[in-house]
């Protein structure tokens, strides 16, 4: 390796990516993980043991060492490497969602935000009480829907909500799209910090109802200031001297590392968040490192001031790709005293609190799943297939992904099953699915489900054969249950299923698991089969394009009346040339009496 800076790739037997670092001078740095004279610290038996499963390292060299950071952050987001920062967020707390991006967004309570439904999220909350408290008083101020976009949709008279005053209405058309805007504004301006602002708006529009005799609306009004008022007295203000700033604190303990940020707006808290971090070979101080470039990005940008449990190795390095990002000046700081060594300490706490409300980790849970199934090591990323047809039509199959328990979008995949159509045959279609998944370069599995029984898995153990010993992964099937008995579960070489009990969390793992690529697969093939079903029959034929097909569905209405008809008739009605109306009609006549009678799209 050249003494250049850049990014080192540790890679398994498997050619799978476990660890992405960055480096000054490459050499150096990727020789010091076989050396033995280092000191046994914690970290070093860490580092030990992500070494024993590293079979190769590849690198990229860049030009400098700002490059090799946002290049690290970059592989870290793509491949998510078993022994690097995780940076999940604790979906394990209640979240207040606001969906921006409708024409009357709801304000509801959920547990498992989603970054990529444009969507904005509040919270976490420790408690679910506090969580639904605090939405009772903040519909009083800021009266938003909560009802699903469907029951929006669909219904005609405002519901309990709107008789409360819990809701303007939009169903109903009770409220303008303007006056709803208004009051979506007025509630992100308070999540922002901007109570106050919002206090004043909401007093100076009362004032003006009652100057207007419009008592009713003003009454309205009053309440919501009032209500306002008492939350904002009520709520704790940091004196951290109206400033906007996050801080951020970094707890370890034997489930790993654990991420804490407060976000300070004009010196008040307005929100909270973890992120697990997993249990990377680093110490703190390049954990934090990582954390930041992962976490403050273009469109999500940092506050001019940062402030840290532990500050990075390289602080001006972090600071520079940061400040870049954010397009403004930015400080990195570690406070001893004051306030601001108040809020830390605060971020600290949080970072530190009791992980067992969330229940056992997903680390846990897959450690417990390759005990009982027999496998070497936990399987963190599983795959699972799915097969789905119509009387062996439009045969489709599914494959889904999911790394540490959570489902990873990029590893799906949608297959059209190409020797499987006519008479259905589930079996000969999973094997073909099995050779196609395998038999390329993609990243494998640690272990592969098939939605089935015994036949199944005999299936893909048949496509295994065909398959190059290093790219097979452990399969296993997944039956559901029957007569309300639990799922069973069925590995090769064993006749009967693996004894899991009902609640076993590594069994409804498998299950989640399961419902996914059984939804996947329904949807690929509700997908085709409406495609299938607006086809015209008639683009078989050649010569006939879309021109000449609508003119031959006005002049006869839908192909029973175009099969009943002879070609010296759709030259004449439809004012297409004889050759071509012979080919139609010869068409119709070889298709016998079923067909699709629906004329296509004007």
């Amino acid at each position: 390796m050249p003494q250049d800076p850049g990014v080192y790739l540790m890679k398994d037997a498997q050619g799978r990516i476990i660890y992405v670092g960055k480096a000054k001078r490459l050499k150096s740095r990727v020789s010091s993980y076989a050396r033995e004279d280092q000191a046994p610290t914690y970290y070093f038996h860490k580092v030990r043991a992500m070494v024993a499963h590293v079979a190769k390292v590849d690198y990229v060299v860049t030009a400098n060492e700002k490059e090799a950071l946002i290049l690290e952050s970059t592989l870290i987001k793509r491949h998510r490497p078993r022994y690097n920062v995780d940076l999940k967020d604790d979906k394990s707390y209640p979240y207040f969602r606001l969906s921006v991006r409708d024409d009357f967004p709801r304000f509801n309570l959920v547990r498992r935000p989603n970054p990529k439904d444009g969507a904005k999220y509040y919270g976490p909350f420790e408690s679910a009480g506090a969580a639904r408290h605090t939405m009772h008083l903040l519909q009083r101020i800021f009266p938003l829907r909560r009802c699903s976009d469907r029951a929006l949709g669909n219904r005609a008279r405002p519901c309990l909500d709107y008789e409360m005053s819990r809701c303007p209405g939009p169903c109903a058309g009770k409220i303008t799209k303007e006056d709803y805007a208004k009051l979506v504004r007025q509630i992100e301006a308070f999540f922002a910090g901007q109570g106050e602002a919002v206090a004043h708006e909401l007093e100076r529009a009362m004032r003006q109802a009652a100057q207007d005799e419009h008592f009713e609306l003003a009454a309205l009004l009053r309440d919501r200031w009032q209500a306002l008022t008492k939350t904002l007295e009520r709520q704790r203000v940091s004196k951290a001297g109206g400033e906007d700033l996050d801080v951020l604190g970094l707890s370890e303990d034997d489930q790993g590392y654990r991420l804490a940020m407060l976000k300070v707006r004009r010196g008040r808290v307005v929100a909270s968040n973890l992120h697990d971090l997993g249990q990377p070979p680093e110490p703190p101080e390049e954990v934090m490192a990582q954390a930041l470039v992962m976490l403050y990005t273009a469109e999500t940008p940092a506050p001019p001031l940062l402030l840290v449990s532990h500050m990075p190795s390289d602080p001006g390095l972090v600071v520079e790709v940061l400040a870049e990002a954010a397009g403004q000046r930015l400080e990195l700081r570690r406070p001893q005293r004051g306030d601001k060594k108040g809020l830390l300490d605060l971020a600290l706490m949080n970072a530190a609190r009791p992980r067992e409300a969330a229940g056992p980790s997903p680390a846990v849970v897959l450690a417990g799943l390759a005990v009982k199934l027999g496998l070497a090591d936990p399987p963190r990323r599983l795959e699972c297939m799915d097969i789905s047809h119509l009387g062996g039509s439009l045969t489709v199959a599914s494959l889904v992904c999911f790394v540490d328990g959570l489902p990873y979008k990029a590893g799906y995949r949608r297959y059209k099953v190409i020797g499987a159509e006519g008479a259905p045959d589930d079996f000969a279609a999973m094997a073909e699915v099995v050779a196609r998944r395998l038999g390329g370069d993609l990243e494998l599995p640690d272990l592969l489900v098939l939605d089935g029984g015994k036949g199944q898995l005999s299936a893909g153990l048949k496509a295994l054969e065909g398959v190059l010993p290093e790219r097979r992964p452990p399969l296993i099937a997944l039956a559901k249950g029957r007569d309300g008995e639990p799922d069973r579960v069925f590995l090769p070489g064993r006749k009967n299923p693996v004894a899991l009990k009902p609640r076993d969390l590594g069994l409804l793992l498998l299950m989640r698991l399961r419902d996914e690529a059984h939804r996947f697969a329904i949807t690929y093939h509700r997908a085709l089969r409406k495609k299938a079903l607006t086809k015209s029959i008639l683009e078989e034929v050649p010569g006939v394009g879309p021109n000449k097909r609508r003119r031959l569905f006005r002049a006869f209405g839908s192909l029973a009346g175009l099969k009943a008809a002879k070609a010296e008739d759709m030259a004449q009605k439809a004012g297409v040339d004889l050759a071509t109306a012979r080919r139609v009609e010869a068409l119709l006549a070889s298709l016998g009496a079923h067909l699709d009678t629906t004329p296509p799209p004007e």
